[in-house]
């Protein structure tokens, strides 16, 4: 038996938009792995530049923190609609611009240092 949620249905163009949403926020973290994973691992017959391990590293814990953030911000918003509420203030453009802009002064320190 389908479990009974609070509220109306909203309009199932709104809930399809916020599914979209809650997809974009993990492809963006699976593209994040994706620049983690041969950075932390190292990538074999390639000189990569100091502190490649801790840059490969940090991409994976930020796609680590946004999927559950993203999922979260999905059922937060899905309930507003439903009960006809204003939509909650998303935290993750702010989550991510942090994260990329501290990976990115890792990368540059990084190459000032060699």
């Amino acid at each position: 038996m389908a479990r009974q949620e609070p509220g109306y249905e909203p309009d199932y163009r709104f809930s399809l938009a916020n599914e979209r949403t809650l997809l974009s926020w993990i492809q963006t973290a699976f593209g994040l792995l994706a620049l983690g994973v041969p950075l932390a691992g190292g990538i074999r017959g390639v000189r990569l530049p100091p502190w490649h391990h801790e840059i490969g590293l940090g991409a994976i814990v930020l796609s680590v923190l946004i999927v559950p953030a993203a999922y979260r911000n999905w059922r937060r918003v899905q309930l507003a609609m439903r009960l006809g509420i204003h939509l909650p203030r998303d935290p993750l453009p702010a989550l991510l611009a942090s994260g990329v802009a501290v990976l990115l002064a890792t990368t540059l320190l990084s190459m000032a240092m060699k």
